[in-house]
């Protein structure tokens, strides 16, 4: 992946920003100004956290999870306060062969600069569908052109909306998985009894489920964290940036509520499943106790025929076969006409 490291200063009024360097963006970082400062670092190695540390006087533990990003097995999205400093960890989520592919995207800030930390998926497979970082910068650029005042909650808006929308297009995607199972799944009301049983794969609506566990924890830990954004855990965020950050905060809370509409399709779709397979049991035991009923007086004829006494009515009589033959067609065919009017057969 090509590393960025990239400072911007952006000022109220102007869409394009002023290139800086880490440690003029430190220094503006501790003092009070009305610009934006954004240092933008993707793929970062250990010696550029170690700088970025360094110059902004990180605290240890922060450090620490930015280390660790890359590695999102153990790490959820957070909100966490160090000082006068905050640490917002967000999942960027992309679907890649059924699965769940995630990026950790850390945003360290304070007020009147923000620095965003993009780590690459997890796992050995390529990124199928890279974080969009233009559409980031556009809407930087749009709501700094046009306010009067600016501060970090813009660019963490810009992040924050970005992923939320993201996430729309997973649970789309979802749905879609959703449909095809269904299809598969539900039998055709012009099909036949006679029509095979078509190939519903149960481990599919397994895969989906565990899909959707896993999404949701990464979209319920975000939605709280901007909820407690919302409640001004940083006060230097404008209230520009809050009101945008509140209809982030209605997306993830709408994202959520589709998981659950989702998770409840598939209980029932699970629920379906079995019936399905109940009742094809049901038919089958059917069809074999209607044959068994059918053939039990061929056989109780045979039975009694076959038995070893002197003066069988049919040993010596030469159309005898034919006759007993007979007998057995005649009672066997009511019966089965009987099982095929009850659908038995």
């Amino acid at each position: 992946m090509r590393r960025v490291l990239e400072v911007l200063r952006f000022v109220a009024g102007s869409a394009e920003p002023e290139t800086l360097t880490l440690a003029d963006a430190a220094d503006l970082a501790h003092t009070d100004h009305p610009d934006l400062v954004w240092i933008n670092i993707e793929d970062p190695t250990d010696a550029e956290i170690t700088d970025l540390a360094e110059t902004f006087d990180l605290d240890p533990f922060l450090v620490e999870d930015l280390r660790e990003g890359s590695n999102t097995a153990g790490q959820r999205p957070k909100l966490l306060p160090y000082g006068d400093m905050f640490h917002v960890a967000a999942h960027d989520c992309t679907l890649a062969g059924g699965g769940l592919l995630q990026r950790e995207i850390d945003l360290v800030f304070g007020a009147g600069w923000l620095c965003s930390v993009r780590h690459p998926v997890d796992g050995p497979e390529s990124d199928p569908d890279p974080f969009p970082m233009d559409e980031v910068r556009r809407r930087i650029k749009t709501d700094c052109a046009n306010g009067k005042e600016i501060d970090e909650g813009l660019v963490l808006w810009a992040f924050l909306d970005v992923i939320s929308d993201r996430y729309f297009a997973i649970t789309t995607a979802v749905d879609d998985r959703i449909d095809v199972a269904e299809e598969r799944l539900l039998p055709n009301r012009d099909d036949d009894d006679d029509t095979p049983p078509k190939d519903d794969k149960p481990e599919e609506l397994y895969l989906i489920g565990r899909l959707l566990t896993e999404f949701r924890r990464q979209v319920v830990p975000l939605r709280e964290a901007t909820g407690a954004l919302l409640r001004r855990e940083d006060p230097a965020i404008g209230d520009a940036a809050l009101l945008r950050m509140r209809d982030v905060y209605d997306h993830l809370q709408g994202i959520n509520e589709l998981i659950e509409t989702q998770r409840d399709i598939l209980a029932g779709l699970r629920d379906v499943q079995l019936a399905v397979v109940s009742n094809r049991l049901n038919k089958s035991t059917q069809k074999l106790a209607a044959w068994g009923a059918i053939l039990i007086v061929a056989t109780l004829i045979t039975g009694i025929l076959g038995m070893n006494f002197k003066d069988q009515p049919s040993l010596h009589w030469r159309d005898g076969f034919l006759v007993v033959v007979g007998i057995m067609v005649v009672v066997a065919l009511p019966m089965y006409l009987f099982f095929k009017k009850k659908r038995w057969l």
